[in-house]
Parts: structure tokens; sequence; C-alpha cells
């Protein structure tokens, strides 16, 4: 008998962690809402041209030059 009320009791605390942890959640977006459109960035100066050597920004491996081994 008293296996199985320990074994209810541990349902009983897993239940009220996740539980917690859902409430948790909820509220912090709720207090922290995300915006729904992200904002256009600010357009520069003037803009770059690319030199076809890769070295452009936002590129997330250099490309590979021809001949090179």
């Amino acid at each position: 008998m008293d296996e199985l009320i320990g074994l209810i009791l541990l349902a009983v605390y897993i239940t009220a962690i996740v539980g917690f942890a859902a409430i948790v959640t909820y509220a912090v977006i709720k207090i922290f809402p995300t915006k729904r459109t992200p904002s256009k960035p600010d357009k520069p100066d003037k803009p770059e041209t690319p030199s076809g050597d890769g070295s452009g920004q936002g590129r997330l491996f250099r490309r590979a030059k021809r001949g090179a081994a």
C-alpha cells in the first residue's frame, strides 16, 4: 500500500512540476510578447557591390576560387 501511495505522489509531483513550468511559460509570453511583424532594417547610404570573392556580408561560407586545390 505504501508503494502505491508513493507512486501516486510521484505522479502528482511530476504533474505539478510540468504545470508550474506551463504557467511560468504562459506568464512570460503574456508579459513579454514578441513583435508580430519584424522591423525593416535601415537602408545603407550606398549599396554594397559584390566583389565576387565571397567576402560579402551575410555569406556563411567563402566561395572556393577556381583552380585552387
